[in-house]
């Protein structure tokens, strides 16, 4: 649902104005508001008579959610005499500060997490309230984001209406010192919906956590270092949605410097590396400007002659006339003849053998172990010309192609054989990851799929490919956007990260679900999110959800590394949606 409209909100906010006149403060009373009875104990109640009619139910938790995004915003900024208007003028609740009782835990790189124990919170009204949440994040350098996550919510049947809604609450920014703090704390909220409003008038406060760390692991420096690029505004007329789609990094001139590659729809940049001179962008320079736009990118050295090139996927097709539109699959290969010539590619895709291709995403791998790379295409599908026949899963996306490395007498160099060998598939593939995943010396196949399960292609020898995904166990039913091999638990083996979008909205509404058969297990498992599987001896096992790793959100790929060099690998997903300002703006 849309936020709500700025004409419900101007009689209540008139109404907080005038009760909130004369400058007090958040902690001191209004002299025209009338003092509340604080209770000794404090419990939100669940409604005796619940609203049963899951779409009541459900408008109404959207509607508080849509409400609370404009108080994250105004805690945000710290504008706590405005916050008020979201706050019952009789609220009372459990404050944020002060909290007895802290355990403190020691976390990798030097953070700190605290946990405080909430049976010391005091009962405050709305003022308090406030005043106790400024005490928490007042003195922080900044605070970069507020949001409070409706995470569950019931309703009571009568009027004016009511719910029992619980929330997750979330601060982020930079302390006073400026190292990284976030706060997250858990809770029940009594709302109650007056003058056209969803106001709290109860908060019970269920666990409250702060995690802090004296400085940042890292600094900021793309301006600095000649790599800050501004992207096409989304949203605005005439421009296309995705300004950026990925990079591609590898050693382009041999001098022992890693390179950057980046797409994009105006022109494609190519950042050389300078040492402490930072990057030079010679995209025009090397030829690699245009043809503009790409969704994946990779390096690798297609004819083993020393030099990298470079195979860029993007968004083409054939219309009916015969017409190609979009962008079609390119093979940007590196014509520098010594290390005192200057950088040149040229793009030779269609004569190389790359078939018009609609590509997300690319993989490279020597499958034959003829000592030559082979390419993977992981092809999508047109969902603004052919969505998705399916949400569980879907079988009309764009088959997927797999460009074998050959020599051929008329100078082709790559030949597209995924039927030969097994990998056709419609499936909606986003992301692909190569390993010997069986332990045979030949390199398998992971894809990641989106609107349905994943297959883990298995190498029989030679190139040839079988779907194993359900015998080793990683099918992994979601909305898969990566996938990413490393040994997690250091037991010598390769454990898989899996990328999937999640939703608290789909799991709120299939917990309210009476009904949980196998089609709400699909649909569970399709909202939770990422997943990560540890290798063993028949397989492949799922790690369970509290051994964390997996809230990514709205989740992209990922990448496995051992940040804090102390012999472990760590996580980095790579996650959000487009918004503006404030979530409201998505």
């Amino acid at each position: 649902m849309p936020p709500v409209p700025e004409s419900q909100r101007t009689p209540f906010l008139a109404l907080a104005a005038l009760l909130i006149s004369g400058s007090c403060s958040p902690g001191e009373s209004s002299p025209d508001e009338t003092a509340v009875d604080l209770p000794s104990s404090l419990s939100v109640a669940s409604p005796d008579r619940p609203i049963r009619d899951m779409d009541v139910v459900e408008e109404s938790s959207e509607a508080v959610a849509n409400r609370m995004v404009d108080f994250s915003d105004k805690l945000r900024r710290r504008d706590f005499e405005a916050a008020l208007a979201w706050l019952a003028p009789g609220f009372v609740g459990h404050a944020f500060a002060p909290l007895e009782g802290a355990e403190v835990d020691d976390l990798p790189v030097g953070a700190r997490r605290t946990r405080y124990d909430t049976t010391t919170a005091p009962i405050v009204e709305r003022h308090g309230f406030l005043e106790a949440i400024r005490e928490r994040i007042g003195a922080w350098e900044r605070v970069e984001t507020v949001v409070w996550k409706v995470k569950g919510a019931e309703f009571q049947s009568v009027l004016p209406p009511w719910g029992r809604v619980r929330f997750k609450v979330s601060f982020q920014g930079t302390a006073a010192g400026g190292g990284p703090a976030s706060i997250e704390a858990w809770g029940f909220a009594r709302t109650e919906r007056g003058g056209g409003q969803w106001l709290m008038s109860e908060f019970e406060l269920e666990s409250l956590f702060e995690t802090t760390r004296p400085a940042y692991l890292f600094t900021e420096v793309s301006t600095g270092v000649g790599l800050a690029r501004t992207g096409i505004r989304f949203g605005k007329p005439g421009n296309q949605s995705f300004a950026w789609n990925g990079a591609a990094a590898g050693d382009v001139d041999g001098d022992g410097l890693v390179d950057i590659f980046v797409p994009s729809p105006r022109a494609n940049h190519l950042y050389m590396a300078r040492g402490e001179t930072g990057f030079v962008d010679e995209a025009v320079r090397s030829g690699i400007a245009h043809p503009a736009g790409g969704t994946g990118a990779v390096f690798f050295d297609m004819d083993n002659d020393g030099d990298q090139d470079l195979a860029l996927a993007d968004v083409g097709w054939t219309e009916p006339d015969g017409r190609l539109s979009g962008n079609r699959l390119r093979l940007w290969v590196s014509e520098r003849r010594s290390a005192q010539a200057d950088l040149r590619f040229e793009e030779r895709g269609e004569s190389l053998g790359f078939k018009l291709a609609h590509g997300y995403s690319l993989t490279v791998f020597d499958a034959e172990q003829n000592g030559f790379l082979d390419v993977f295409v992981a092809n999508y599908g047109r969902v603004e010309a052919h969505p998705n026949n399916s949400w569980i899963q879907a079988t009309n996306g764009t088959p997927n192609q797999f460009y074998t490395n050959v020599f051929e007498a008329d100078g082709t160099r790559f030949v597209e054989v995924a039927e030969a060998r097994g990998l056709i598939d419609t499936s909606w593939s986003y992301a692909s990851a190569a390993a010997d995943i069986d332990v045979d010396g030949d390199t398998d196949l992971y894809v990641a799929n989106d609107y349905g399960v994943n297959h883990l292609w298995i190498n029989g020898g030679k190139g040839v490919f079988e779907n194993q995904a359900e015998v080793f166990g990683i099918s992994d039913l979601g909305n898969g956007m990566g996938a990413s091999f490393g040994d997690l638990n250091n037991d010598a083996q390769l454990d898989l990260y899996v990328s999937n979008m999640s939703s608290t909205a789909g799991r709120r509404i299939l917990g309210r679900l009476a009904q949980k058969d196998d089609r709400w297990t699909q649909l569970v498992k399709m909202a939770a999110g990422n997943t990560i599987f540890f290798a063993d001896e028949k397989g492949f096992e799922r790690v369970p959800s509290e051994k964390g790793g997996i809230g990514g959100s709205w989740a992209w790929n990922s990448n496995l590394f051992d940040l804090d060099l102390d012999g472990r690998l760590d996580l980095y997903c790579c996650s959000g949606f487009v918004t503006g300002d404030t979530p409201a703006d998505t």
